[in-house]
């Protein structure tokens, strides 16, 4: 009695097993005719247990997966071991559903029972699996993608390199085809207007003069900006004099303040320290402009230029230049694209103002490329107020402690005196012989006539070709030259090739560059090539003289003491 109670306890535990499962469960004869059937089946097939009683496998399944599962059975029948197979089940309603079957055969058959078959529902899993292969797919479609953009960005920044190569040197060219020419104008000029006396071609020279400087100043702007846009625009910074700096500024537009009637006044206020680190000459470039467009927007008062040290801690030292006029003013509409390029605060055919639109601009950048900002407040009709903020480095020299105000505005420009032509060289001092290498005609005349007025003798040559014949020709004559003064853009042979070819023959004679490139990375490659010096169109007269004597004074200095 207790036997049959602990039989019958078992199986109403399988049965509460069975109902209980999400797994269809059959007992199936060798055949595959269903002996019993799991209650699961009908809420997975839509079959109920006495439906799906005395049916075989096969018409529940798909016509599809008939011949894999007959092909299970009878594998589990050779072996005598489970067997596993994916068949698609139809459902009572013809829906049809993945399910893995598990069958497994029985040691000893019970009333024709062969095997057990558990149906597994794999639906889910041919749904992740059909996501991941979609989702694969979509990865190597967009490895795909990103290989085409891949390409197409590879072409379009060899495009843009393209390009930025070929501005680079529609801009070399520009600059030497551009300064060339101005040097010329420049050069002429002046040597005209020192060769007259008469008053009224003094005015008429002056003219050209201040036009030709004028129309300098806006093509080095738009080399300027151009060389910015590339990134071929150096900075340097080392130690240099906040003060000799402004001085500089201050000395150079006083005539200019004083032809308006305006007061120009330098404050220096506070502590400032005597030596900073910046770019000297990008900072005065910076302070000529805005002094400059100071003095031209202002019709009367006075132009402050300010320097103050606004902030000083361990880490950082921020000096402040401030440029105040009493002029025009700019509106609030125009302050917000100042910097823009070709922006100006009148820019109707009337305006009272000339301008390209361009001195801001390039001040701006120029400002950032120093690691600094530029501000500006401004009220028309009252003035504006231009500030330069840098941090100037914190290992910087003693700190001047005193303020200081200094006016311009009385100084008085020395009268030029100019040399006596009329007979005879003037005396500087020189003596030497230069051989002259240029290869435009009226550049080598220019430099002949400023070169004879120091009282040198002088000889020229139109390639490097020829100036390495002459060289050598004077040399085995025993007539050296004591220096060169080498254009280093020409044909034949330019003057880099000439002047490696002088050097490695140890001829150490001074060499100097004339080129019309003004880069700071032109000035390198003329020094790496063996030149001594280095002077960019157009050259001036003074700069020229005192190059060349401060080089021949070196020279024969040399040959005293050799």
């Amino acid at each position: 009695m207790k036997s049959r109670q602990t039989g019958y306890c078992k199986n109403h535990f399988c049965e509460q097993m069975l109902k209980f499962s999400n797994d269809v469960v059959l007992a199936m004869t060798e055949a595959g005719r269903i002996l019993m059937a799991s209650p699961s089946i009908e809420s997975a097939w839509g079959w109920s247990t006495e439906e799906s009683f005395g049916k075989n496998i096969c018409d529940l399944l798909s016509e599809a997966s008939c011949e894999p599962c007959l092909h299970c059975f009878s594998e589990c029948v050779v072996s005598g071991n489970s067997v596993v197979c994916e068949l698609v089940v139809k459902r009572e309603d013809h829906s049809c559903n993945p399910y893995e079957l598990a069958l497994h055969p029985l040691e000893k058959s019970y009333e024709d029972v062969q095997f057990i078959g558990i149906f597994r529902d794999i639906s889910e899993r041919f749904k992740f699996q059909d996501q991941q292969t979609e989702y694969l797919e979509r990865l190597k479609q967009t490895r795909r993608e990103l290989k085409r953009k891949e390409f197409e960005l590879k072409s379009a920044l060899s495009m843009v390199e393209q390009a930025n190569q070929a501005k680079s040197e529609f801009l070399t060219n520009m600059s030497h085809e551009i300064r060339t020419p101005m040097t010329a104008i420049v050069g002429y000029s002046e040597a005209l207007k020192e060769s007259s006396n008469r008053t009224e071609q003094h005015d008429l020279i002056e003219i050209i003069q201040r036009n030709g400087d004028h129309l300098l100043q806006v093509i080095n702007d738009i080399l300027d900006i151009s060389k910015i846009e590339l990134g071929r625009y150096e900075v340097r910074k080392e130690d240099c004099s906040p003060l000799k700096v402004l001085q500089e500024v201050m000395t150079a537009y006083q005539p200019k303040a004083a032809e308006k009637g305006l007061q120009l006044v330098a404050n220096i206020q506070e502590t400032i320290p005597v030596t900073i680190q910046s770019d000297a000459a990008r900072l005065k470039q910076v302070l000529d402009n805005l002094v400059s467009n100071a003095i031209k927007f202002t019709d009367n008062g006075v132009i402050h230029v300010e320097i103050r040290e606004i902030t000083q801690s361990n880490f950082e030292r921020l000096l402040q230049f401030n440029v105040a006029d009493t002029g025009i003013g700019i509106s609030q509409e125009i302050l917000k694209r100042i910097y823009d390029p070709f922006t100006q605060a009148d820019s109707s055919a009337t305006r009272p103002y000339s301008g390209t639109g361009l001195g801001l601009t390039l001040t701006h950048k120029l400002v950032q490329l120093l690691g600094g900002k530029l501000s500006v407040q401004s009220t028309v009709n009252q003035g504006s107020v231009f500030s330069v903020t840098l941090n100037v480095g914190i290992q910087t020299s003693q700190i001047r402690q005193s303020g200081r105000r200094l006016d311009y505005s009385s100084k008085k420009t020395s009268s030029h005196t100019p040399p006596d032509v009329s007979g005879g060289r003037p005396s500087t001092g020189m003596r030497g012989r230069v051989l002259l290498v240029e290869d435009t005609l009226e550049i080598r005349r220019l430099f002949s006539f400023m070169l004879s007025k120091m009282g040198l003798e002088v000889v020229t040559a139109s390639n490097g070709k020829q100036a390495i014949e002459l060289f050598q020709e004077a040399e085995s004559q025993e007539e050296p030259y004591d220096l060169i003064l080498m254009d280093m853009q020409m044909p034949v042979m330019d003057g880099y090739e000439a002047t490696r070819f002088l050097r490695s023959q140890n001829h150490q004679l001074p060499v100097i560059a004339i080129t019309a490139h003004t880069l700071i990375s032109d000035r390198e490659k003329c020094l790496a090539a063996g030149c001594s010096d280095y002077l960019g169109k157009p050259v001036k007269y003074n700069v020229l003289s005192e190059m060349v004597s401060r080089y021949l004074n070196a020279t024969l200095n040399l040959q005293k003491y050799s």
